[in-house]
């Protein structure tokens, strides 16, 4: 009796399986990343690859390479008009026209990927953010996060924010304006440039990645001080966009299994990258890298800049105020927990 009511539950199972597949739509979408390495492109081909997978061969989508089909700077409008149905991207990638979008993406001491996962469902980060994306005709979904970028790489040893005055760095963002303040000129160059321009003695120092690429690219060829924690961007996530009226067309069986994919690639991505930068850190310091951390008093006065920064770019741009007003009242009633329940 027990072997027969089993094998009936395993032929109801089966039934609803193969019968929620057949809620999935047939989809042929194309889609192109903004990211040039493979290391990053990696989380994105792996939801490719496990949505087709998942789907049955349902879902398709066919994977173009960085500025292959748009521009990269046009990645938004691409998705827009429907030259392409899928953007692998990041929100601050159209942060030029709409600065608050830094901040779904990665600010100066910003959370890391559970508690910005917590203001984004409950705390009111998706809404703001899924208005802003409609308006512009798009839809978007978070699909990928890097742990902290290192704090920055130099050629000599800063034992205080003076010893920043005339530097020049390699840096972008907020991070920049930051570092601005305490005198450091700051470079905008592409990754594989860094090496070059130590070379010619253009910079000084260098915020690029996490240590396995920084690694890669070489920096430590040239800058032997390392600095953490990484308060420039301690969490960096990177998200799915879609054509809106492709979105709106999907059943919502479709839709579900998308955004199940790409929560799962949130962790996927998270775990992933934390796992190899111990190996690397290792071989930097065979090589030679002296890792440092930034004093208390240090990190304190960049994160008071930081908070003058953002008040003063919110009095300039309302849907950053908006954005930046979610973020820290969030943050603020967060604390009474986060603050207390982890080990430090």
């Amino acid at each position: 009796m027990k072997i027969r009511f089993l094998i009936i539950y395993f032929f109801i199972f089966l039934f609803f399986l193969k019968s929620s597949l057949f809620c999935i739509d047939k989809i042929r979408w194309k889609a192109q990343t903004i990211y040039t390495t493979e290391e990053v492109e990696a989380p994105f081909k792996r939801v490719v690859e496990k949505l087709k997978i998942i789907s049955d061969k349902k879902i398709n989508i066919r994977y173009y390479t960085s500025n292959s089909i748009v521009p990269n700077n046009e990645i938004w409008a691409g998705v827009k008009s429907g030259n392409l149905d899928v953007a692998f991207s990041s929100p601050s990638a159209n942060s030029l026209k709409q600065p608050s979008l830094f901040i779904f993406s990665g600010i100066p001491f910003g959370p890391e990927l559970t508690e910005f996962r917590v203001w984004m469902a409950y705390g009111g980060g998706q809404k703001i953010k899924d208005r802003i994306y409609k308006n512009n005709g798009l839809h978007a979904i978070d699909c990928m996060v890097i742990p902290p970028e290192t704090g920055g790489w130099f050629k000599k040893k800063i034992n205080n924010t003076k010893d920043l005055k005339n530097i020049n760095m390699r840096i972008f963002g907020y991070g920049s304006k930051i570092m601005q303040h305490f005198g450091v000129t700051p470079k905008s160059i592409s990754g594989m440039d860094i090496t070059n321009e130590f070379k010619k003695g253009h910079i000084d120092a260098a915020e690029f990645s996490l240590p396995k690429w920084d690694l890669f690219v070489g920096i430590n060829q040239y800058a032997k001080y390392s600095y953490f924690p990484g308060w420039i961007q301690p969490s960096t996530f990177s998200e799915m966009v879609i054509n809106k009226n492709k979105w709106d067309s999907i059943s919502e069986s479709t839709q579900t299994l998308i955004e199940t994919v790409c929560e799962s690639n949130l962790i996927w991505s998270n775990t992933y990258y934390n796992s190899i930068q111990p190996e690397a850190m290792e071989e930097l310091k065979k090589q030679g890298t002296i890792f440092m951390n930034w004093k208390d008093s240090d990190l304190k006065q960049f994160k008071q800049v930081w908070i003058k920064i953002a008040e003063d770019e919110s009095r300039k741009d309302p849907m950053f105020a908006e954005v930046y007003q979610s973020y820290k009242k969030f943050r603020k009633k967060y604390a009474i927990w986060g603050s207390r329940a982890y080990l430090r």
